[in-house]
């Protein structure tokens, strides 16, 4: 993991992506499957490893850290991210379920907000109505959140 992100690292930084350097990137995230987050939903499966677990999530965080790009790195739904890692929100209504930065000076983000949902084959699709979406958003920045991202836009259902 370290090889790879390292190498994405250092495409950025050669290209000047980074918002630091005057490109458009202005956050990082990296794992295995998204080479653009430090660990996404981890703590989904982190006490199955125990401490092995919340060593790694310690070692991830500090091992991005060391990368130097100057912008913050997030984790998903990670309680535990170590500083200065963002721990962020991702869901339908993240008002609701997400308990805060863990740290006060962090802010709150909301880095998925689930408009639509992959379909599972022979399930029916999903998609939230615009006025739940408003909704969800609204009571986000009335509790203090600070940025919402939308996740899974689908242009089919805007037929």
């Amino acid at each position: 993991m370290r090889k790879f992100v390292r190498m994405i690292v250092d495409m950025f930084k050669r290209e000047k992506l980074y918002a630091s350097q005057g490109g458009p990137i202005i956050m990082s995230q990296v794992s295995s499957h998204r080479p653009y987050q430090i660990e996404n939903e981890y703590a989904n499966v982190e006490r199955a490893f125990k401490d092995s677990g919340s060593r790694y999530i310690q070692w991830a965080g500090n091992m991005a850290e060391r990368l130097k790009t100057r912008v913050p790195w997030i984790m998903c739904k990670q309680i535990d991210a170590p500083d200065p890692l963002i721990n962020t929100c991702n869901g339908r209504h993240c008002a609701d379920t997400f308990l805060g930065p863990n740290k006060p000076y962090k802010p709150s983000l909301w880095t998925e907000n689930w408009t639509s949902h992959y379909t599972v084959f022979g399930e029916p699709s999903y998609y939230r109505t615009a006025e739940d979406i408003a909704y969800s958003v609204a009571r986000w920045f009335a509790r203090n959140g600070t940025h919402v991202n939308y996740y899974m836009v689908s242009h089919t259902h805007c037929q």
